[in-house]
């Protein structure tokens, strides 16, 4: 049984990972449209009551290609709500060939970082230097295999990443068109793995001094440039049958690689959940807390974000879903990353890779018609990007294992919100939830269709026949916000 359990995560895993590198640079020509660019100015939203306290709020989505507004995607993305944007560039692409002084090929990367620019939206970027290499660059390890960046060609991957960030560092010297800022750099996509695709999974040394010779470059850049841990799988680990090196990280840290980066970083999908979580959640928080425990095993405390997490809303048949699913993931996945203090939470991803790509993960269709998980994902950034998380409420208050209620406070309403559901995610069950309060506000959090209704109704203190200043409502596996005025 668990043989068959782990061919069925490896088929699930490997179209992930396969459907993400195939479609850096095939996805987004279907996604374009001819035509001349059309210029827009956005004017920021002006709140009447303002927290700032609050910070930038944490939601993404990944996009790959172009960015800018002749893509058919680009209306959908100026209409979620998102914050962030998470884009990969190749260095196989950029500088093909080798040259002294370099020589670099900027067209595609000013396309995918359009959206970096104050005429395309000015989203907050995470720019990815994708693990594909030039070959002139690459080497190829066998025993144990992996493929790496050759130790003398090093010294150009940092010098390319440094003209990178100095190009978007909006400084006015060498910038990309229109100056635009980027401050966030991840140096590679789940450089963990060790087998099927090996990438540095087995040399979690060799990662460290790579980073080592990257940080003092981009720092010279640009000082506020920040740099992301490769976005880690850590999951499907080789000692589970699996193509992920589980100590990789610690690796990368034993060998002093923890002086050389700015933030932590890891992917979270809720089919690997068990590996973190026995109560049919999504894995997502329990994940992020055993990687700050390793972290802070090597004397590190590091802001932590993820830059992959997702879930499909077709059925395929090894594993089956529905669009109600995934908008109940969008709700669940969005909500555990505020409970683990996450500074950015990438969707993957924005639109349906298509093709024969099986699984259908985005917000909006392959051909741009956005989905019910859309509208749930543009809710999700009304009621949470106001708000403080306080606390995730303990099973002496829930009285079930299974449910998940997370508390937060918004000081530009005057509420408390309460988000809640019951695992599993596909669950028909119904458990009854006190909370404290006299009268609540309780909205459904996915709509009865794209781009409409949330249905709300009230409850009140006393429809159990007893005044104790406690309200009780029905918590399923459909995700509930539970607004009471302080």
């Amino acid at each position: 049984m668990l043989q068959k359990i782990l061919k069925l995560k490896f088929i699930i895993l490997l179209c992930i990972l396969i459907g993400s590198f195939f479609i850096i640079d095939n996805l987004v020509i279907t996604n374009e449209v001819s035509g001349q660019e059309t210029s827009y100015t956005y004017l920021p939203v002006i709140q009447n009551n303002y927290d700032g306290s609050l910070g930038t709020p944490i939601f993404g989505v990944q996009m790959y290609g172009s960015t800018s507004s002749p893509s058919v995607n680009h209306p959908s993305l100026l209409d979620s709500k998102t914050s962030w944007i998470r884009v990969p560039i190749t260095w196989e692409s950029v500088e093909p060939t080798e040259a002294n002084p370099p020589i670099y090929q900027w067209d595609s990367v000013n396309n995918k970082f359009a959206a970096s620019r104050s005429d395309m939206g000015q989203f907050n970027l995470i720019g990815t230097f994708h693990g594909e290499f030039p070959n002139w660059a690459k080497e190829i390890y066998t025993s144990p295999p992996g493929v790496v960046i050759s130790p003398d060609k090093r010294d150009d991957f940092a010098e390319f990443v440094a003209a990178v960030v100095e190009r978007y560092d909006g400084d006015g010297v060498a910038d990309a068109p229109g100056s635009p800022v980027i401050l966030h750099w991840e140096i590679f996509n789940e450089p963990d793995e060790a087998l099927v695709n090996p990438k540095w999974g087995n040399y979690g040394a060799e990662y460290a001094h790579l980073l080592s010779l990257v940080y003092p470059a981009v720092k010279a850049a640009n000082p506020e440039a920040q740099i992301l841990f490769g976005g880690i799988a850590y999951d499907w680990f080789d000692d589970q049958g699996g193509k992920f090196n589980r100590e990789f990280l610690s690796d990368v840290l034993a060998a002093g690689g923890g002086a050389y980066f700015d933030v932590m970083n890891y992917h979270s999908y809720p089919a690997f959940s068990e590996n973190w979580t026995t109560n049919g959640g999504s894995g997502l928080l329990e994940k992020g807390q055993a990687i700050r425990a390793t972290l802070a095993s090597y004397g590190y405390a590091k802001p932590l974000v993820i830059t992959e997490a997702g879930w499909h809303d077709n059925s395929p048949v090894e594993a089956p879903s529905s669009p109600e699913v995934q908008a109940r993931y969008v709700v669940q996945l969005l909500t555990q990353s505020y409970a683990a203090k996450l500074d950015t939470m990438i969707w993957w991803l924005l639109y349906d890779v298509g093709g024969n790509y099986p699984y259908n993960t985005g917000l909006v269709t392959s051909q741009g018609s956005e989905k019910i998980s859309f509208t749930t994902y543009q809710e999700v950034v009304n009621e949470l990007s106001t708000a403080h998380f306080v606390r995730k409420l303990p099973t002496s208050e829930t009285h079930h294992a299974n449910m998940e209620v997370y508390e937060f406070h918004d000081k530009t309403k005057n509420l408390t919100i309460y988000v809640a559901w019951l695992n599993p995610v596909n669950t028909s069950s119904l458990v009854s939830l006190r909370l404290p309060g006299t009268t609540a506000l309780v909205k459904e959090s996915i709509p009865n269709q794209v781009g409409g209704n949330f249905a709300t109704y009230s409850v009140q203190d006393g429809s159990d026949g007893f005044i104790d200043g406690q309200f009780i409502i029905s918590v399923g596996g459909r995700p509930l916000y539970i607004e009471v005025q302080q």
